[in-house]
């Protein structure tokens, strides 16, 4: 375990928490900006777009404004973390790097899973991944429908269908795409050349449940939201959700063990390929499921427990999660390259 490895984790955990104090700040007078745009723009005859982003600014409440804060204050301030962390000392070709993660080959862990490696087909493991995630998840949204749990918000028709894969689809390949670059790509890479490989991937996962656990509840009111301290008034109503028993078994568990599998994918894989797949699957089915049904209003509590409001929440979803780790694991191990296979490849990255 290096000091210097250390630094670069404990700048990670500093840039979020960063991020959600800037956010805290900048987030009223973005309220009011907003707010005083809105007024402004929609009494004029502007462009339909200015029309448009007016009238989004003029509807959305101070969590929506909060929200786009944290997102500015994370790119803000990733600037100079990237610059901080040691990526670039003493870098790997570009061509052993497919991702561009830059790590010191002292530091790297001498495991299966490290440094990353360009392979063979990947696509073909993320589309293995997307069929996997998405396969389970709707299969267990088609489970929960026929127990009669949940509803059609409206039936809808096969053409109707259609046209909502490619608007469930196209968030889930961008959010896929962003996040594991980030978490998986550069993340996971810093956090293995700190701790050894089961603490780094519980740690981050810990860290990816957080951010992700961490937005606004639903239904948030501010009382001043024009008010410097409004900001932090959400910081408290978001830290409490940690204090909340249902929020943690129902939403928290389940993006721990997210982040687990896709750590195991793209450590076991020596890929981002894999976890690109697997998250973009995931986030495929609940978009596509949750725009198409909704939980009965008149289930019964009792089944709270088990199922929450959509696929993400309670036993059941944490159950399907499980078994989809285990395929992932088994599936890593099928694909992971032989020790002839490793050497071959190192002594042609040599030449």
């Amino acid at each position: 375990m290096r000091i210097s490895a250390l630094g670069d984790v404990a700048k990670i955990v500093g840039f979020v928490l960063g991020s959600f104090l800037l956010a805290a700040l900048i987030s009223p007078p973005l309220y009011e900006m907003g707010k005083g745009f809105a007024e402004v723009a929609l009494k004029k005859d502007t462009a339909d777009e200015i029309t448009w982003l007016a009238g989004k600014a003029k509807k959305a409440e101070f969590d929506m404004y909060f929200k786009r804060a944290l997102m500015l204050s994370a790119v803000v301030l990733l600037f100079p973390l990237i610059f901080s962390l040691r990526l670039r000392m003493n870098p790997k070709r570009l061509r052993d790097t497919p991702w561009s993660i830059y790590l010191t080959p002292a530091a790297v862990a001498h495991t299966s899973g490290q440094p990353l490696r360009r392979i063979r087909f990947g696509f073909l493991q993320a589309l293995v991944g997307f069929l996997l995630a998405s396969g389970i998840f709707l299969g267990m949204g088609w489970l929960l429908f026929n127990l009669n749990w949940f509803q059609w918000k409206v039936p809808p028709t096969s053409d109707q269908v259609v046209a909502l894969l490619p608007k469930a689809a196209k968030p889930a390949f961008f959010a896929s795409l962003i996040e594991e670059l980030v978490f998986r790509g550069v993340l996971l890479g810093v956090f293995l050349r700190a701790f050894r490989p089961w603490f780094a991937i519980t740690s981050l996962s810990f860290l990816f449940a957080a951010v992700h656990f961490l937005q606004p509840p639903d239904g948030v009111v501010i009382t001043d939201p024009s008010s410097a301290k409004a900001g932090f008034e959400m910081l408290r109503l978001i830290g409490m959700r940690f204090l909340d028993p249902q929020a943690m078994l129902y939403e928290f568990a389940s993006l721990f063990v997210v982040g687990i599998i896709l750590a195991l994918a793209r450590y076991g894989t020596a890929s981002l390929w894999l976890p690109i797949g697997l998250h973009a699957g995931w986030v495929f089915s609940l978009k596509l499921f949750n725009k198409l049904a909704l939980r009965r209003p008149d289930l019964p509590e009792q089944f709270d427990l088990y199922i929450g409001q959509d696929l993400k929440e309670g036993i059941i979803p944490l159950v399907a999660l499980t078994i989809t780790g285990i395929l992932v694991v088994i599936y890593a191990r099928m694909v992971r390259p032989r020790p002839s296979q490793e050497s071959e490849e190192k002594d042609t990255s040599e030449e």
